[in-house]
């Protein structure tokens, strides 16, 4: 019965909390950018939407513990705390819906970033920039295999390269050129036809024509990201992270987006362990006013502490590493801390 009555009111709460951030975020940001959308009501109603989604990613983490503490705030005014309390149930016991409740909203949301490709951010920047139709980047270049690549024009859409030039390098040396006009992604793998191969031995240039299947398992959204470092998903993350891992490039910016998906909510849910097992009992006998204000202070502190993180950690001033798993190891252990002590 208590799990029910829990479960379901800090539902409802997080639900309201959720909804009202949302709806006043992305009122805010249409009021102040309505100038710059399009005419067209079908991309204004675009922009909202992911607007409203990327908003969702961002905020649900305060949303839980903001509906923990109106939970608490209930089941306190209610007597419904003192009375569960009263008959037997321990907070450790009374926290467990809230625990399997921020768990499973936790573990909908990350699966939503693991099987989505598009950058709910990007799309809604697209389409401020008037850039929504365009899926064409123009001049890539990166490194791969120990291939120097150069891309004039990628098509991520359609799937197509044009105007690729690979430098193929062998202990540490040109080895040889190829020339391609025209690629394209089919089958995890880029299939070019027509090729110029030149290859330089003994300071003289061979030079051929072949067809040829190249970088394998390159899916085009990930050269786009690798080169642009816009938003990701944990989907395109970890396809880059895998595809990369025995190559000497950094990939501190894709470990970024994968903390950062994964590290917040979860230290949230560690900060609501924290403030559940704080709660009053009673408000004759405890201070309510000052547990609601010094909780939603350190909710929006460390909130706002992962935000600066993650810019910081985008701009490789320091490592994610260290810049996500430093709170999250503090937080761990207070939780154990208080758990332990109750």
């Amino acid at each position: 019965m208590y799990f029910r009555i829990i479960f379901l009111n800090y539902l409802k709460n997080f639900l309201v909390v959720f909804l009202s951030l949302i709806a006043f975020f992305v009122f805010m940001d249409f009021m102040l950018n309505k100038s710059k959308l399009p005419d067209s009501t079908n991309l204004q109603f675009l922009y909202i939407f992911y607007n409203s989604a990327n908003a969702a990613l961002l905020i649900y983490p305060l949303a839980l513990i903001l509906g923990v503490l109106i939970t608490v705030l209930s089941l306190v005014k209610k007597n419904e705390m003192i009375a569960f309390l009263s008959i037997g149930y321990s907070l450790k016991k009374l926290l467990f819906p809230i625990i399997s409740l921020s768990l499973l909203i936790t573990a909908i949301f990350i699966t939503i970033q693991s099987v989505t490709t598009t950058s709910f951010r990007d799309k809604a920047k697209s389409i401020l920039q008037g850039k929504y139709f365009s899926n064409v980047n123009e001049n890539l270049f990166f490194k791969f295999n120990n291939n120097v690549i150069f891309i004039k024009k990628l098509d991520v859409l359609q799937k197509n390269a044009y105007g690729m030039k690979i430098f193929v390098l062998k202990n540490s040396k040109l080895n040889k050129i190829y020339d391609i006009k025209k690629a394209i992604f089919k089958n995890n793998v880029w299939k070019a036809k027509n090729i110029n191969i030149h290859i330089l031995s003994d300071k003289k240039v061979i030079y051929k024509v072949s067809d040829l299947n190249i970088l394998q398992g390159f899916k085009p959204d990930i050269l786009n990201k690798l080169e642009t470092k816009s938003s990701m998903t944990l989907k395109i993350a970890f396809q880059a992270i895998s595809l990369l891992k025995k190559e000497n490039i950094d990939i501190n910016f894709i470990k970024t987006y994968i903390y950062n998906a994964i590290i917040p909510p979860l230290s949230f849910i560690l900060l609501i362990v924290i403030i559940f097992l704080k709660a009053p009992i009673h408000s004759r006998i405890s201070n309510v006013s000052l547990y609601v204000a010094v909780s939603i202070f350190s909710s929006v502190i460390i909130w706002g502490v992962f935000l600066v993180i993650r810019k910081i950690a985008l701009a490789s001033i320091i490592n994610p590493d260290i810049a996500f798993l430093t709170p999250f190891v503090i937080l761990l252990g207070l939780s154990i801390y208080y758990f332990r002590k109750i």
